[in-house]
């Protein structure tokens, strides 16, 4: 069998102006130019996230982590820790991204951003299975599957589907892995992901291999 490589759930933010929490509160002024300084940080650190420059991401992500921290904003908290993560699992460095998810997940959910509940729950269980924590893995990805359900975001529950369907394949479940497979491609061609959709069709031929 080859190797199954788990799909990460890779948010995106949409950052609006909020009242700043902070011991010092700058003037109005000031609270803009951090606004903007964190926009623009972000939108940096996502760019970097995507187009593999993993270093350089973790970099703009720790940068984003501290304003988020300094001014008392959960959600980027929580939002920032996936992205350090995530760019540490792409690094092959699974142990580290697991520390950065677990730390992402109670501020996610106090802040009640279940996008990012979400994908912390699915990323850890990717984090697990590169790790061959196989049933720690499907718990993450079990936990995961009804918040991006919640969410209503077809391609992140295609991939957490899919990510069942791999750990139920790795330890035998072959029936319980094509259900959950054939669900998976069901909700990529539905958003309309040609390359998940090939991935998952390459999952369900190898059950016949």
């Amino acid at each position: 069998m080859k190797r199954l490589i788990p799909r990460l759930l890779i948010l995106t933010l949409c950052l609006t102006p909020v009242a700043l929490n902070t011991r010092s509160q700058p003037s109005w002024a000031e609270s803009d130019s951090v606004e903007t300084t964190i926009q623009q940080l972000t939108e940096e650190a996502k760019t970097q996230t995507q187009q593999g420059r993993s270093q350089q991401a973790i970099d703009t992500w720790q940068q984003v982590l501290d304003l988020a921290q300094q001014y008392d904003k959960k959600s980027l908290q929580a939002f920032a820790l996936v992205g350090l993560g995530l760019n540490y699992h792409e690094m092959q460095q699974s142990s580290t991204a697991l520390e950065y998810y677990q730390e992402a997940l109670p501020i996610a959910q106090q802040s009640g951003d279940r996008r990012v509940v979400g994908a912390a729950l699915n990323n850890m269980g990717a984090s697990y299975q590169s790790l061959g924590q196989y049933q720690e893995a499907l718990t993450y990805y079990e936990r995961a599957l009804p918040i991006t359900q919640q969410v209503d975001k077809p391609a992140d529950i295609a991939k957490t589907l899919n990510n069942i369907g791999e750990i139920n394949s790795i330890i035998g479940e072959q029936d319980n892995a094509l259900q959950y497979y054939q669900e998976a491609l069901y909700m990529a061609q539905k958003v309309g992901d040609p390359l998940l959709e090939q991935k998952i069709l390459n999952n369900i031929a190898q059950i016949g291999d």
